[in-house]
């Protein structure tokens, strides 16, 4: 009875302080878009040795997520539910064309030449971040057949991730994921009218599994230089964190993870390990993953592997004294019984 009521007030001073977190996020002023280190201080948030998405060095870090494929087999898995499912998933198994000036050639109010590299003068950074994002979705199979259960398909086949609406987030629906709303906002530095919403929760809904982790994506209306954090991936981690922490499933868990896909205009994303002890929330972000191709870029099939992640590392709190006594009873029958321990697979 003492260990859960530790344990509730805990889960009370977590969602507390979360908040907290949230509210000093939205206060800032429209010009924070970038989190630099006092805005960090502020919000007890500090950055830990980057994430390394190739997984081409030794990783010393604290890693609570584990991509299930390489990189050609991301690559295709994806080539092939795409060229099997073309028919279902339709124009949103295509590569998003690109934002640029020849894109909307027809708009230009200055004829005359210019650089086909550079952003289109109209262009809207959210919808495109967020058709971007959508082939992704489509990809992972959320966006096949979305009234069969999401796991069954894409890339996401045979996984513990399920996709999750914004809106469909329980308890508390529309209060857990973090939006910044301005009218017409446009890609700039600074951005004219900065703009971001966290779009979606990636949960994993068996409750067998006790498993804390959480994911999401945000669309983001800037895009930031390497090693600068956003203002929407730390709001968007805190949300979805926050929404863990009310479930109260997790009241054994010292630690409770999240990751986040964040997507930058058309141009790049990245991903971005959180973990919240209770004291302090704690990232890990990747390089910058470049997404400037009329074909799937090597790092779009680098984001894929990352959204197949497996959940890993250790985030209980050490047994309780009823659980060890627990333990030390079953173990206790297994020596008086003349049967095995455990299951054994084919016997």
């Amino acid at each position: 009875m003492e260990d859960d009521a530790e344990a509730k007030r805990f889960q009370r001073q977590c969602i507390e302080h979360l908040e907290n977190v949230l509210e000093r996020v939205r206060s800032f002023g429209e010009s924070v878009y970038i989190l630099n280190d006092e805005h960090l201080a502020a919000l007890n948030v500090r950055k830990a040795e980057p994430l390394d998405i190739e997984e081409q060095s030794v990783d010393f870090g604290r890693r609570f997520f584990y991509p299930r494929f390489t990189l050609e087999e991301a690559r295709k898995k994806t080539t092939d539910f795409i060229s099997e499912n073309g028919q279902d998933v339709g124009h949103y198994g295509d590569w998003p064309k690109r934002c640029r000036r020849g894109s909307y050639v027809g708009f230009e109010s200055t004829p005359g030449p210019y650089d086909p590299e550079e952003r289109h003068p109209l262009c809207d950074p959210m919808t495109h971040a967020d058709i971007r994002l959508r082939w992704f979705l489509t990809v992972m199979g959320v966006d096949f057949l979305p009234w069969i259960d999401t796991r069954n398909f894409g890339v996401w086949e045979g996984s513990e991730w399920c996709y999750v609406s914004e809106r469909d987030l329980f308890p508390n629906r529309m209060g857990n994921l973090p939006i910044h709303y301005s009218h017409g906002p446009r890609v700039g530095n600074p951005p004219h009218q900065y703009a971001f919403y966290a779009s979606a929760a990636f949960v994993i809904p068996d409750p067998s599994a006790d498993l804390p982790h959480v994911g999401g994506t945000v669309v983001d209306s800037t895009e930031p230089c390497e090693g600068e954090v956003l203002r929407s991936e730390v709001a968007a981690a805190v949300g979805l964190l926050k929404h863990q922490f009310c479930r109260g499933d997790f009241r054994r868990h010292h630690t409770l993870p999240a990751i986040v896909f964040s997507f930058h205009h058309d141009r790049f994303g990245r991903v971005t390990q959180f973990h919240f002890d209770g004291r302090s929330l704690v990232l890990r972000q990747s390089r910058l993953l470049d997404f400037r191709s009329d074909e799937p870029t090597v790092d779009a099939y680098h984001m894929i592997r990352w959204m197949a992640n497996r959940p890993m590392g250790e985030t209980r709190f050490l047994r309780t004294a009823a659980e060890e006594a627990e333990g030390s009873e079953s173990q206790d029958m297994d020596k008086n019984s003349t049967q095995l321990p455990i299951d054994v697979r084919g016997a």
